[in-house]
């Protein structure tokens, strides 16, 4: 389970990151234990762990979250890769949905 909780730290940083775009959300990939995962993905690997998130994500989160409310909300109760997971995919779904309505 680290390699797991070490690709969501990672998939928060290139999540955030300029290089990532709502155009392609499934571009990116993360080795876990030989398979190539998407965000989605890792996501979908930690979604049930409810070790509490190390500092760092906890920041990079948070910034990504730009103070949304119902993402702060349960984010501030429960700092888990679980509620973590959760609320990077509402993020991504976010700026996909949000870039294609601009399309």
């Amino acid at each position: 389970m680290e390699r797991e909780k070490d690709a969501f730290g990672e998939a928060v940083i290139k999540f955030i990151s300029p290089e990532w775009s709502p155009a392609c959300p499934d571009r990116e990939k993360f080795e876990v234990k030989g398979e190539h995962l998407t965000i989605r993905q890792v996501c979908e690997r930690v979604k049930n762990v409810t070790d509490k998130l190390p500092d760092w994500i906890v920041g990079e989160l948070m910034k990504a979250m730009h103070g949304d409310p119902k993402l702060l909300e349960p984010f501030s109760r429960t700092r888990t890769y679980a509620v973590g997971s959760q609320c990077l995919l509402k993020l991504l779904e976010a700026r996909v949905a949000d870039f294609e309505a601009k399309q």
